[in-house]
C-alpha cells in the first residue's frame, strides 16, 4: 500500500487528469480469460468493430464463438504478441489477482496489456459493480477529503487512497493487500463479539453466519434476509448446522426502504440482486417495519447495490439501537463516498473503518461503530 497518508496525495490523485487511455486501434486483440466476463467482452468488442484473434485461458480449451482458446505458452500466442496484438485482461472478480496475469502477458511479449478498469474507458458496456467512466467512479476532492478525515485509522485511510488510485490510474498495482479471510470480523476493529444480535442482509447461503461463528462471535439472535430461493434453502441448512442460538428468524425477502415487491435477478449466486430485467418478483421489507423490536447490535449489508435503500428503511432502528454496521461500498461507483455520508446521518457520532477483503476492488466494506461501542 502507499505510504502517502496525507490529504494532499489524495487530492492530487483526484485533481490530476485520469490516466491516458490510448485507442485500441486496428491491431488484433487477444483476450485473457474465456469465462463469462471474457465472452461478454468478446461480444462487445465485436459489436464495436474490433477483431479478436484469440482468447487465452488456463483451463478452458477449444473455440468460443469462433475464436480459438489457447494456453499462454502456445506458439500462437507468442506469434500474436510478436505481430503487435494487444492483450486485454477480462478477469474482473473477487477471487483472482490480475497483476500476475499482466506480468505474464508482458513476459510473453505483448507490448500493450489493457486491464478491466482501462477497458471500461474504451468500450461501452464493460462497466460492472464500481467500474464506470473515470469521471463518475471517483469522488470529488471535497467528498474524498471528508471521508479521509472521518476514517479512524491509518489502514482505513490507506485503503481509501489505494481504492481511489485504482479507479484513477487503472493500474493493478493498487489496492494490493486485501484480507480475504476476515470479512465482517477483522480483529483490529472492536466489533461486538458476545451476545450479538445480528441482522444479516444478503445472507446468501449462510456464509456470514458460519464465518462469524468460526471467528468466535457469540450470537444471541439472528435475523437473516435472503430473497433468492435457491440461496434461501441453503441458508436454512447452514443455520440449522450452526451453534445453537436463542432466537433465529429467516426471511425470504430483501431489505429495502419500504415494504413492496420488486423484480429480481435470481441466479442462485452471490450476485443475485434487484434488477428491472429480473426474471422473478420478490418481496422486500424495511427493517423498521419488519422487526421494530429486534434491537440489533450488528448489522451487515451485502445486497448488490440496494444498501442505500435498506439503510433508509432502518433509520429508526439505527437511531434507537445504535448497532455496529458493516456495509459493502463497491456495488455502485458512488457507494464508496455516498454510503458513508448516509451512515453518518443515520448513525451520528460513529467511527468509520474501511477494509478491502477481495481482489479487484470487490468486498470493500465500511465498518461504522457508535462512539460508545468497544470502549471501556
Amino acid at each position: 500500500m502507499t505510504s502517502d497518508l496525507d490529504q494532499d496525495h489524495l487530492h492530487r490523485l483526484l485533481t490530476a487528469q485520469p490516466a491516458a487511455t490510448l485507442p485500441l486501434g486496428t491491431a488484433p486483440l487477444v483476450l485473457y480469460g474465456a469465462g463469462r466476463k471474457g465472452r461478454v467482452t468478446l461480444r462487445l468488442l465485436r459489436e464495436a468493430g474490433y477483431h479478436v484473434a484469440a482468447m487465452i485461458d488456463a483451463t478452458a480449451s477449444g473455440v468460443c464463438e469462433g475464436v480459438p482458446i489457447l494456453r499462454l505458452k502456445d506458439p500462437g500466442v507468442a506469434s500474436l504478441a510478436h505481430d503487435g496484438a494487444t492483450a486485454i485482461v477480462t478477469i474482473f472478480n473477487p477471487a483472482v489477482d490480475p497483476l500476475p496475469v499482466h506480468h505474464a502477458l508482458v513476459a510473453s511479449g505483448f507490448g500493450r496489456v489493457v486491464g478491466a478498469v482501462e477497458l471500461c474507458q474504451l468500450v461501452s458496456g464493460t462497466d460492472a459493480y464500481w467500474l464506470a467512466p473515470a469521471d463518475t467512479m471517483t469522488p470529488s476532492a471535497d467528498a474524498a477529503g471528508w471521508l479521509f478525515d472521518k476514517l479512524a485509522d491509518e489502514k482505513s485511510r490507506n485503503t481509501l487512497v489505494e481504492a481511489v488510485g485504482l479507479r484513477r490510474t487503472y493500474c493493478p498495482t493498487r489496492l494490493r493487500e486485501p484480507t480475504t479471510q476476515d470479512q465482517y470480523s477483522p480483529a483490529d476493529i472492536p466489533l461486538p463479539r458476545s451476545r450479538v444480535r445480528l441482522i444479516d442482509g444478503g445472507a446468501f447461503e449462510g456464509d456470514t453466519v458460519a464465518h462469524l461463528a468460526a471467528a468466535g462471535f457469540q450470537c444471541d439472535a439472528i435475523a437473516a434476509f435472503e430473497p433468492d430461493l435457491v440461496n434461501y434453502a441453503a441458508l436454512g441448512r447452514c443455520v440449522a448446522a450452526a451453534p445453537p442460538c436463542k432466537e433465529i428468524s429467516l426471511w425470504p425477502c430483501g431489505l429495502d426502504r419500504s415494504t413492496r415487491q420488486l423484480r429480481f435477478r435470481a441466479d442462485g449466486l452471490a450476485s443475485s440482486g434487484i434488477a428491472d430485467s429480473g426474471d422473478v418478483v420478490i418481496q422486500t421489507v424495511s427493517l423498521d417495519e419488519a422487526l421494530p423490536w429486534f434491537a440489533p447490535t450488528y448489522v451487515k449489508l451485502d445486497i448488490e447495490g440496494a444498501e442505500e435503500a435498506a439503510l433508509h428503511g432502518m433509520a429508526k432502528t439505527l437511531c434507537s439501537s445504535r448497532p455496529a454496521l458493516a456495509v459493502c461500498v463497491y456495488h455502485k461507483p458512488a457507494d464508496l463516498w455516498e454510503l458513508p455520508r448516509l451512515v453518518d446521518e443515520l448513525l451520528p457520532d460513529s467511527r468509520f473503518y474501511l477494509r478491502s477483503h477481495a481482489w479487484n476492488g470487490f468486498d470493500l466494506v465500511l465498518y461504522a461503530l457508535p462512539h460508545e461501542m468497544g470502549k471501556s
